[in-house]
Order: structure tokens, then C-alpha cells, then sequence
């Protein structure tokens, strides 16, 4: 007799990928005290301790990090553990870090993780908003 394990359609479809889409971290200077981190690929083990690295460093630069998630395929727990404890040392050191919304499937593994009510999340209706509306 075979057992067949029933996991969340979000981890069952990330299980299925054999490979995972290249992770891609960079930002860019947004104005004063504020920097634009752009996410793309696959947020997960092998890949948040270049994110955590890149948070780091900027923590030291900039008030304000936008973390845009919009161009990122797929985040595991790792990924949300590692934005979500970011996210929680900014507002320790007295910065901010705001996530632009990402895919569904992305919120989900937040609610799933049990760590969305920790993040700022901002959804722009159209394009990159202004720092300065962030900052406001």
C-alpha cells in the first residue's frame, strides 16, 4: 500500500520544478536615504544569504529599502523567514522596509509562514511609486 503526502498547492508546485528560476538580487539609489532592492527568480535556501547580505549593507545607507518583489517566481520559508526578520531588525534601527506585492503564490507563503502581519507590504496600481510617497 502507497501513502501519497498532500502538500498546500504552493509547495506541491514548487516540489514539481526540478530546477529553480535563476534568483537575481540589485538595487539602485532612489533619492536621498533610500534604496530600490529588485528581486527576481527563486527566493529560497541556496539563495537568502545573498539578500541578507545585500539588506545589511544597506541598512547602513538608507532609511527607506523598497524590496520589489514583483519580478520574483517563487519564495520558500527561508525567503519569507529572512525578509520577515529583516524587516523586524529595520524597524529596531529605526529604518523601514517595504515589499512591493509580488505574485499570489508569494503572499501566500507569508500567510502560510504565519509572518505576514510582520512586513509592510505596499501595492502600487501602476509602476514604481515615488520614494517620497513611501517616505510620506
Amino acid at each position: 500500500m502507497s501513502r501519497k503526502q498532500v502538500l498546500p498547492e504552493v509547495l506541491a508546485s514548487q516540489r514539481e520544478s526540478a530546477h529553480s528560476p535563476p534568483f537575481a538580487c540589485s538595487w539602485t539609489d532612489s533619492g536621498p536615504d533610500t534604496a530600490w532592492v529588485h528581486l527576481a527568480g527563486a527566493l529560497d535556501f541556496a539563495t537568502v544569504s545573498e539578500l541578507a547580505r545585500t539588506l545589511r549593507e544597506l541598512g547602513a545607507r538608507a532609511r527607506l529599502i523598497v524590496l520589489d518583489m514583483r519580478e520574483l517566481d517563487l519564495i520558500d520559508f527561508f525567503g519569507v523567514h529572512a525578509i520577515a526578520n529583516a524587516s523586524s531588525k529595520a524597524r529596531e534601527m529605526g529604518l523601514r522596509l517595504v515589499l512591493l506585492r509580488g505574485a499570489p503564490d508569494i503572499d501566500r507563503m507569508f500567510t502560510l509562514a504565519g509572518r505576514l502581519h510582520e512586513v509592510e507590504i505596499g501595492d502600487p496600481e501602476s509602476g514604481e511609486p515615488t520614494a517620497q510617497a513611501l517616505l510620506g
